[in-house]
């Protein structure tokens, strides 16, 4: 069993997408754990701000398999890529197989560092 951790995010009617998002995880994998959604400031370029969370979960899916699946819903929802305006962002944070998850994450954008702390002191080792 993989252990999954996806940032989501949203600029575009955020909220909205954002619930979504977490429906769409639910739906494809059953029980999910999400941390709270908070706002950050748009990094790189000029654009809203985005309304972000981490979701985890744990499945039988291959990285490639679980990416493929995130830009489909990306799709799906409406994304254009290279436009300012995003209804849906879905980063896969961390992959792991292993107990225990690692204490740091790496290349975690710094917003989603204290949302995926949150995760990890709520997820219970199975």
């Amino acid at each position: 069993m993989t252990h999954c951790f996806v940032g989501i995010g949203s600029n575009d009617d955020p909220e909205r997408h954002c619930q979504a998002m977490i429906a769409a995880l639910r739906s494809r994998f059953g029980e999910i754990r999400v941390s709270q959604l908070c706002w950050s400031q748009a990094q790189g370029r000029k654009a809203a701000d985005y309304l972000n969370g981490v979701v985890y979960f744990e499945a039988t899916i291959t990285p490639d398999a679980l990416k493929s699946w995130c830009k489909q819903l990306e799709k799906q929802l409406g994304r254009t890529r290279g436009s300012v305006v995003c209804r849906a962002d879905l980063d896969l944070l961390l992959l792991c197989e292993r107990y225990p998850l690692p204490d740091e994450f790496p290349a975690v954008e710094s917003y989603f560092q204290p949302l995926v702390d949150e995760l990890l002191c709520v997820v219970a080792d199975p």
